[in-house]
C-alpha cells in the first residue's frame, strides 16, 4: 500500500503538458505517495511519474489498490464513529490530495460544528487542499511533518484552529508505513498522544508486511519511497501507548464492512489517550 505523505522535499523540472489538466506547467520528476494514492482511488490529480510507479507496485503487488480502497474506506468508518461519540475536532495528518468525500464532508455530516485541520508535508497536496478544502469557516490546511510530532502539533495556524482545551481525534491513516525504524513510531505516537487534551483519540491504519509487500518495498525504496510495512507484533507496538476502543487493532477491512471479503495485511486501530 503506498498511502500517506512523502518524507522528505519534492523534486521537480519544468515541462509542457503533463499537469492533471494536461496544460503545460512545473510538474514533478518524482513520484508522490499522495498522488499515487490518488491514482489507486481513480482520482486525476496525478502526473506521469506518479502514473508509472503506482502501475509498477500494481505489477508488483496487485493488492495495493484495494488497500488504498480499504484504507479509505476505515477513514470514513472512524471518523463518523468520532464525531458521533462526540468529538468535534479533528487532525487528519497525511491528509494526502482532496477525494470524493473528505474528513470535513464526514464528520459535518453528524455534527456540522466540526473543525478540520489538513496536515501534509507535500507541496502540491498543500496548495490542493487550501484551494478546495481550507476555505470555510472552521477548516484549514497546514504543513507538517510527523516525524516532527511536537513541531507539527505547535504549528501556530493550527493552534489557533483547534482548542487543545478540548478532545482532538487525530488521524494517522497510512502515515506510519512511511516512518522509518530509525525515526521511531511508537516515540512519534507517544509525543503526539502527550501533546493532546484529555478525551483525545487516535486512529491508525499500518500496512501489514507480507512477501509480496515487503518486495514492493524494497522497489519503493529504490524509487526514494520510504514505505515500511511491519509485522502484527509491531504495528501492536506502536499502537501500544493508545487505549484500544472496541475491537482494534484489527486486520481491516472488519467482518460488517461493505464489500468486506476477508482481511488484508492491513491493520486498523482506534484508541484514545489513557488516563
Amino acid at each position: 500500500m503506498i498511502p500517506g505523505p512523502v518524507p522528505g522535499p519534492s523534486r521537480w523540472a519544468e515541462a509542457p503538458g503533463d499537469g492533471p489538466d494536461g496544460a503545460a506547467s512545473a510538474f514533478p520528476r518524482f513520484p508522490s505517495v499522495a498522488r499515487m494514492y490518488d491514482y489507486f482511488l481513480g482520482g486525476k490529480d496525478n502526473y506521469a511519474a506518479d502514473r508509472a510507479m503506482a502501475d509498477k507496485a500494481l505489477d508488483r503487488a496487485p493488492v495495493v489498490a484495494r488497500l488504498a480502497q480499504v484504507n479509505r474506506g476505515f477513514l470514513e468508518r472512524a471518523a463518523t464513529v468520532l464525531a458521533e461519540s462526540g468529538l468535534r475536532q479533528f487532525v487528519d495528518v497525511g491528509c494526502g490530495l482532496p477525494a470524493r468525500r473528505n474528513v470535513g464532508d464526514i464528520v459535518r455530516r453528524v455534527e456540522p460544528s466540526c473543525r478540520i485541520a489538513y496536515v501534509d508535508n507535500d507541496p502540491l497536496v498543500l496548495v490542493h487542499a487550501r484551494a478546495l478544502l481550507a476555505g470555510g469557516a472552521g477548516t484549514g490546511a497546514f504543513g507538517g511533518d510527523v516525524r516532527v510530532p511536537a513541531a507539527l502539533l505547535g504549528h501556530p495556524g493550527l493552534r489557533r484552529l483547534i482548542d487543545f482545551g478540548r478532545p482532538v481525534a487525530l488521524l494517522l491513516l497510512g502515515v506510519l508505513d512511511f516512518v522509518a525504524d530509525a525515526d521511531d513510531p511508537r516515540g512519534i505516537v507517544r509525543t503526539l498522544l502527550d501533546g493532546l487534551p484529555a478525551g483525545s483519540h487516535m486512529v491508525i491504519t499500518h500496512t501489514e508486511r507480507t512477501a509480496e509487500l515487503a518486495a514492493l518495498a524494497a522497489t519503493a525504496r529504490r524509487a526514494g519511497l520510504a514505505f515500511t510495512p511491519r509485522g502484527r507484533g509491531e504495528i501492536a507496538e506502536i499502537c501500544a501507548p493508545l487505549e484500544p476502543v472496541g475491537p482494534y487493532p484489527a486486520a481491516l477491512p472488519l467482518a460488517d464492512a461493505a464489500g468486506a471479503a476477508g482481511p488484508l495485511p492491513l491493520v486498523g486501530c482506534i484508541g484514545r489517550k489513557p488516563g
